[in-house]
C-alpha cells in the first residue's frame, strides 16, 4: 500500500489524516485501516475486510478483548452520478443510523466520502460478520431444533425492532442475514426498505412499488396484486427462511413470477375465492379460477416430517395466502415453538418511527448529494 498524506475537506489543517491506497480494489482509506481481503465485487462496488489498528473496542462497541478489530468496508462506486444509487444509499444509511445498537441488526461504524479518482465513492464501515445465513444453511453443518429456534428467534427480534419503527425491510432472505461464528444473527441490507408511517407521507397515498424482494421469498400478493402491501410481506419471507432452515434448500424456487406462484400452489393449495378476490386484480382471479387446475394443500407434516408439531403450526401461520391471517411479529415471537430460546427481557421496540419524509424533498442529484 502506498502511503499518502491528504487532508480532506472539513479536516483540520493542524491534524491532517493520513490515507493509504489499496490498489487491488481502488480503495483510498485512512491509514488506521489495513485491508486484508477483497470479499466481493458487484454492480454496487466492492467489499473488503480490514483491521482497525486504533479502535480500543470491537466495532460493536461492547468488547474490550485484545487482538485485531475487524471491519467490512463497502465502497459504493459511481454513487454521485446515478440518482437511484444515491437514493438507495441515503435510505440505507439513515435506516442503519436509526437502528444502531440493536444486537440483531448490522452496525454501521463510520463513513467516508472520497472524490479522488479512481478511488471516488462512498465508503461504509460496518461490523465484519463471518458468514451469511445462506452459506450456513447450505453447508454440511448439522442443525438441531435448538439451532433453528435460535436462528429464527434472533431474526424475529431484529425484525420486531424494524417493524416497531414502522419500517418494512422488503428483501429478507438468507443472503441478507449475517451469522457470526458464535451463532449471532444480524439483519443487513436496507437498500429496499421503506417507512410506512402515514404521518410522513406528503400525499394521502403512498406510491410503493410492488417489484421488491428476491423472487423466492416474495409474498404472493406482491406478484398478483396492485394494492399497497403491509409488514406481512416480511412475515411471509420469515416463513420461507424458517422452512429453508429445515429443508436446507429454498422452499419455493420459481424461475419467473408465474412459475413462482405455481410452486407456492403445489404446497399451499389453491386459495379460497374470497382470499384471491381481495387481491383486487384480474391477474389473481384468472390465475386461480376454474378451468385452471385446483390444488390441495400438502400438510406441513408431510413436507418436513422431521420438524416438530409446533414448527408445523408456526409455518402454517406464516405461509398463508391471506396476508391478514399471517402472524404479526409479536404474535410470532409469542408462539410456543420459541419458548425454549426466548429472553423476555431483551426484546426491545424501537423508540420512535422512522422519518422517511426526506425522500419527498430531495428531488435532484444536487439535493441528493447534499443530503
Amino acid at each position: 500500500m502506498a502511503s499518502i498524506t491528504q487532508g480532506l475537506q472539513g479536516t483540520s489543517n493542524q491534524n491532517p489524516r493520513e490515507y493509504s491506497v489499496y490498489e487491488k480494489a481502488n480503495f483510498y482509506l485512512d491509514s488506521r485501516y489495513q485491508v486484508q481481503l477483497v470479499l466481493g465485487k458487484g454492480s454496487y462496488g466492492t467489499v473488503c475486510s480490514a483491521i482497525d489498528t486504533i479502535a480500543p473496542t470491537s466495532c460493536g462497541g461492547t468488547s474490550t478483548s485484545p487482538g485485531p478489530h475487524y471491519l467490512a468496508i463497502k465502497k459504493v462506486s459511481n454513487i454521485f452520478h446515478k440518482e437511484v444509487l444515491l437514493k438507495r444509499a441515503i435510505r440505507e444509511l439513515k435506516l442503519m443510523r436509526h437502528f444502531k445498537g440493536h444486537k440483531n441488526i448490522i452496525n454501521l461504524v463510520d463513513l467516508d466520502i472520497i472524490y479522488i479518482k479512481p478511488y471516488d465513492g462512498l465508503y461504509c464501515f460496518q461490523e465484519l460478520v463471518d458468514y451469511d445465513l445462506a452459506r450456513v444453511i447450505h453447508s454440511a453443518v448439522q442443525f438441531s431444533e435448538f439451532h433453528v429456534q435460535s436462528f429464527l428467534y434472533q431474526i424475529l427480534c431484529g425484525l420486531k425492532y424494524i417493524h416497531s419503527a414502522d419500517v418494512i425491510h422488503r428483501d429478507l432472505k438468507p443472503g441478507n442475514i449475517l451469522v457470526t461464528t458464535q451463532g449471532s444473527i444480524k439483519i443487513c441490507d436496507f437498500g429496499l426498505a421503506r417507512g410506512v408511517n402515514p404521518k410522513f407521507f406528503r400525499t394521502r397515498s403512498a406510491n410503493i412499488t410492488n417489484y421488491v424482494a428476491t423472487r423466492w421469498y416474495r409474498a404472493p400478493e406482491l406478484i398478483l396484486s396492485n394494492k399497497n402491501y403491509t409488514k406481512s410481506i416480511d412475515m411471509w419471507a420469515v416463513g420461507c427462511i424458517f422452512a429453508e432452515l429445515y429443508g436446507r434448500r429454498p422452499l419455493f424456487v420459481g424461475n419467473d413470477q408465474i412459475h413462482q406462484i405455481n410452486e407456492i400452489l403445489k404446497v399451499l393449495g389453491t386459495p379460497p375465492r374470497d382470499v384471491f378476490t381481495r387481491y383486487g386484480s384480474h391477474k389473481a382471479c384468472d390465475f386461480f379460477s376454474p378451468p385452471k387446475p385446483q390444488y390441495r394443500a400438502i400438510p406441513w407434516s408431510h413436507v418436513y416430517p422431521y420438524a416438530s408439531e409446533l414448527a408445523h403450526d408456526l409455518l402454517e401461520n406464516l405461509l398463508d395466502w391471506d396476508p391478514e391471517l399471517r402472524l404479526e411479529i409479536q404474535q410470532c415471537i409469542n408462539h410456543p415453538y420459541l419458548n425454549a430460546v426466548r429472553d423476555y427481557n431483551d426484546e426491545p421496540d424501537c423508540t420512535k418511527p422512522f422519518d422517511f419524509s426526506f425522500e419527498g424533498y430531495a428531488t435532484s442529484i444536487t439535493d441528493l448529494k447534499r443530503k
